[in-house]
């Protein structure tokens, strides 16, 4: 292997080690992220923080799941934004056309 070829191997080693501590460290903080999400939930007594999951990814909360009413859609929307690290909330839950219980 010429000494050119043995550079560029090495780079290109070293740079797929350096993506995979980065995803790492990406899941790392997105799990953080979801812990804290789920604990700003769970903060409020009148959101159902048990019909609602919590998924982030790359900073961005995915939320999915019943709510009662348009408010608790809003309000736990808002709850989440309040957590550190959220770049963004992607706000998927649904409401109860039952109006709740």
């Amino acid at each position: 292997m010429t000494r050119i070829s043995s550079f560029a191997l090495a780079i290109v080693l070293a740079g797929g080690l350096a993506t995979v501590g980065f995803a790492q460290e990406m899941a790392s903080q997105d799990e953080a992220i979801t812990q804290s999400v789920k604990a700003m939930i769970a903060q409020r007594p009148a959101l159902k923080a048990d019909q609602v999951t919590v998924e982030t990814r790359q900073g961005v909360v995915y939320l999915k799941g019943m709510v009662d009413t348009p408010a608790e859609k809003k309000d736990i929307e808002s709850a989440a934004m309040q957590a550190t690290g959220v770049k963004k909330v992607v706000n998927n839950t649904t409401v109860n056309k039952g109006g709740g219980s």
